[in-house]
């Protein structure tokens, strides 16, 4: 394995910083490993060299490729289950009280390859069984289009599904020589877009619900507040913003506190 020179490493931080918000000053083996190995796929004489290819854009595949390398795509079914026992319990008889006719908009953001956001589908559907409720769509964004893809092709192998309830198993999976695909009816109101969180405004419209777990603790102090102001500014009034265990909100000021890292958006004040 190659390693970068502090001038390259402090080059490859500096672009990941500006471009994508991310923090990867603590992470120069990791990078040197997953970087090293795709510069040698390339052909190229240095990181340099691959770092001019990535930055100037003239090959959307090695530009591609490298954000996804670069990003951790670790995820699964039913992750942290307390979370989605909230979202059962509380957040969706929420919805239903408050929005019994208008479509309720969920969003995933930082999906991954899309585990969480058939997760809340299929959360949906079984909700949907004994409650009345509009129409659900489910919107997941990524930074990395390899990711996407998989997601859209929603097959997965066993170790990835096996945290889910045996009924989803049975219900909500179709079981191939490929992995465990998932069925039609949770996928049709999930749709998914490569989209870039520290860009200055990402989105479009008012989620009822936002899940962003696991990404903004990779972000920098910049891109961190500016995401969470984002995801504030799209969430609908007294809606619920779930954040990954590890990511510590400082300012609770817009939100009030639900307990395992969910945040409820402050109502809007009526003028008088």
């Amino acid at each position: 394995m190659d390693h970068f020179t502090d001038r390259e490493f402090e080059r490859a931080s500096a672009y990941l910083s500006r471009t994508y918000g991310l923090d990867m000053r603590s992470k120069r083996v990791m990078l040197e490993c997953r970087l090293s190995r795709e510069r040698d796929r390339l052909g190229l004489p240095s990181f340099d060299s691959y770092l001019n290819m990535v930055e100037s854009g003239k090959n959307p595949e090695a530009s591609a490729r490298f954000i996804d390398l670069v990003t951790t795509h670790y995820t699964y079914f039913f992750r942290e289950r307390k979370q989605f026992e909230f979202l059962r319990d509380t957040a969706f008889p929420k919805l239903e009280r408050g929005r019994r006719r208008r479509r309720w908009n969920i969003l995933c953001a930082g999906c991954s390859t899309g585990e969480e956001c058939y997760s809340v589908s299929m959360l949906v559907e079984d909700y949907a069984q004994t409650h009345r409720i509009p129409p659900v769509r489910i919107h997941g964004i990524d930074v990395s289009e390899p990711a996407l893809r998989e997601a859209r092709a929603a097959v997965y192998p066993a170790s990835r599904v096996d945290k889910a309830p045996h009924r989803w198993m049975m219900s909500y999976f179709a079981k191939s020589d490929e992995g465990y695909a998932v069925t039609d009816r949770i996928r049709k109101r999930v749709s998914f877009e490569c989209a870039n969180l520290s860009d200055p405004d990402p989105l479009s419209g008012t989620y009822d619900l936002i899940l962003c777990r696991n990404v903004i603790i990779y972000f920098d102090e910049r891109a961190r507040s500016r995401t969470l102001n984002t995801l504030h500014r799209h969430l609908a009034p007294s809606s619920y913003l779930v954040l990954g265990h590890a990511e510590i909100m400082r300012d609770r000021a817009p939100f009030s506190y639900c307990g395992d890292s969910i945040y409820q958006k402050q109502a809007e004040e009526t003028p008088l």
